[in-house]
């Protein structure tokens, strides 16, 4: 009853394992049930058996397969690892117990009392495998809750290499496992034909190999998760640099429109001769050609959107001709907080990363469209972004949007936004709503001045 109730723990625990690397969390309930049928029918066969050792690794096969299909076969070699670190776990911290155990049973029988009273024998032998499957439930959670909180890029996807990295040290544990259980096996034959007279004597070393093994673990997952992080912050401090190189493009732009308006102020005494001129000659047809040209000159340097900055008009002007060549309607409502003393080359970031999000998810979906506000309240300045975006359900991992995409670099443009809103003691939200049959994504963003 002890050893049923302890594997229905550990098939509940396998559902708070899983379910964080799950998009559809039905893949994590379906993969517990079955982990527990098959450990109840493993449980049921007598140790050593040949087909006791080949159940264990159909248990880990099956898990990985039916977690893999009921999460839409995403990240199969994460979901591989993550079937195989469990039962290592749960071999490992059982063990540790068991071993534990070897040393109350020499303990144990050096007493009289013990070795006189066959109810004595009974209750301590209850008892002790009641304590037994207590210490290994809960080392198997401390265990298990450490690694939910060291491996934190739970959608991260893990290639074939990483998988192989990750597993290599394991797999001496993974072989360690059946030579134990043919020498326990060995020691109880022995134990029956009468060759051998006493039970399996208590070992520092099973144990310290278990407890040294269970630490490796832990070890080997933080590190991966440490290497992952300084080459994330290595892609964000690229990601940020490139968007510094656009804004530096976007000043240039700035500069460029300037100086071509520096250059018809200089030439206006010119136009002006040349239009009175044409009006005393009365050549109304040329007048108009030469005022309609002048005009369109100038048109060229205004740009399409005017939001009372320079470097937000180019940027909101940009995307605005981008989208109008694409298809893609552009609505926007921008105005700079000049007296709020938010930094335009901040701004600039802030819009770039958010514009080219929406644009690039606008392309794939029919009737695209993208509308931009913004809204002063006192020091609070907020904006906000909308585009149409897909069905699929929004995931969110540390609050920004798990992407589907697997480049380099990719994904980084809303942690910089929200580095810098919390520069300026904001925060952003992350939404998707539905408006007359459409679906949103909504990017708000608040700083105060």
């Amino acid at each position: 009853v002890l050893a049923l109730i302890y594997l229905s723990i550990v098939s509940f625990i396998f559902v708070f394992w899983l379910k964080p690397f799950t998009i559809k969390h039905k893949a994590a309930y379906i993969s517990a049930l079955i982990f527990w049928v098959l450990r109840i029918i493993h449980y049921m066969i007598p140790v050593g058996n040949i087909y006791s050792k080949l159940i264990l690794y159909t248990i880990i096969f099956v898990v990985f397969i039916v977690s893999w299909l009921l999460d839409d076969r995403r990240n199969p070699w994460q979901k591989l690892f993550l079937s195989i670190l469990f039962y290592l776990v749960t071999w490992l911290t059982y063990e540790i117990s068991v071993e534990i155990s070897s040393f109350e049973e020499n303990i144990i029988t050096d007493f009289n009392w013990y070795n006189s009273s066959v109810n004595a024998v009974i209750i301590v032998f209850f008892v002790w495998n009641f304590i037994d499957y207590v210490i290994a439930v809960l080392l198997f959670l401390l265990v298990m809750y450490f690694l939910q909180k060291v491996y934190r890029r739970k959608y991260e996807e893990l290639s074939w290499q990483e998988f192989l990295m990750l597993l290599t040290p394991f797999c001496t544990f993974l072989v360690v496992k059946p030579i134990m259980i043919d020498y326990f096996t060995l020691w109880m034959d022995g134990i029956g034909n009468g060759s051998i007279k006493e039970n399996i004597p208590a070992s520092i070393y099973r144990l310290l190999f278990c407890v040294l093994s269970l630490v490796s673990v832990m070890v080997i997952i933080t590190l991966y998760q440490k290497i992952k992080e300084s080459k994330e912050n290595e892609f964000e401090r690229q990601a940020l640099e490139n968007k510094i190189d656009d804004t530096q493009r976007h000043i240039e732009k700035v500069e460029e429109m300037y100086d071509k308006m520096r250059s018809i102020r200089h030439d206006v005494g010119n136009h002006l001769t040349v239009i009175e001129g044409l009006a005393q000659s009365n050549k109304t047809e040329e007048l108009s050609e030469y005022v309609s040209e002048l005009k369109n000159r100038f048109m060229e340097l205004q740009p399409t959107v005017k939001t009372g900055n320079a470097v937000t008009d180019v940027v909101l002007s940009e995307y605005n001709d981008l989208c109008k060549k694409e298809g893609i309607e552009f609505e926007c409502e921008f105005s700079y907080p000049a007296d709020l003393g938010i930094n335009s080359f901040d701004m600039s970031v802030i819009l770039t990363n958010a514009l080219q999000n929406a644009y690039e998810a606008s392309k794939k979906v029919e009737s695209p469209g993208i509308r931009i506000v913004s809204i002063i309240r006192e020091k609070f300045f907020i904006i906000s972004i909308k585009n149409t975006a897909d069905e699929k359900k929004l995931v969110l991992e540390n609050g920004i949007p798990h992407t589907s995409k697997t480049e380099t670099g990719h994904g980084y443009g809303l942690k910089n936004i929200k580095s810098i809103a919390q520069k300026y003691n904001g925060d952003i939200e992350i939404r998707k709503d539905k408006e007359e049959d459409k679906m949103f994504f909504i990017l708000n963003v608040m700083l105060m001045g």
